[in-house]
């Protein structure tokens, strides 16, 4: 099951309200990338909708998504300290959150260009090998060669 983490637009150059879908925990868990550059330019107009501090021009890649924290659980328990169910339910949503941002990442992720980046590499390195190997052999012939002529000048003397 897709989970939408996250929301994409172009700009036309004039709009700077721009809606997105997700649910989040916090408002500073909503986040604005333009270009693949993230900004702080940005307010959340209402729950839904962020507004750009201006327009972009026109063709930047808007990307409005949810990045919740990771280094503390939303409620902590103590021994002897009595267990909300509104405290387990908000650690679980932190949880649930976290797994649908990094499966949205591994899912955006092009495996595709890696394996053919890999396999460029490769065959560089192969055709690198191959001329290496060819002139390791015209310099052997190049030896013989010296070889046999020392020999020949030898028996002149």
């Amino acid at each position: 099951m897709s989970t939408t983490t996250e929301n994409n637009y172009v700009s036309n150059g004039s709009t700077v309200l721009y809606s997105f879908t997700f649910p989040y925990i916090n408002e500073a868990d909503v986040k604005v990338s333009l270009n693949q550059l993230d900004t702080t330019a940005f307010t959340l107009s209402n729950a839904t909708t962020v507004e750009l501090d201006e327009a972009p021009v026109s063709g930047v890649s808007i990307r409005i998504y949810r990045s919740t924290p990771t280094d503390a659980v939303a409620a902590e328990f103590f021994p002897g300290s009595a267990i909300r169910a509104q405290d387990l339910n908000a650690n679980f949503e932190q949880s649930l959150y976290v797994v649908q941002e990094s499966q949205t990442i591994i899912e955006n992720s092009d495996a595709a260009s890696v394996v053919g980046i890999a396999n460029e590499a490769l065959a560089t390195a192969n055709q690198a090998k191959n001329t290496a190997d060819s002139v390791s052999g015209v310099a052997n012939d190049a030896n013989t060669t010296a070889a046999e002529a020392e020999t020949t000048a030898n028996q002149a003397l």
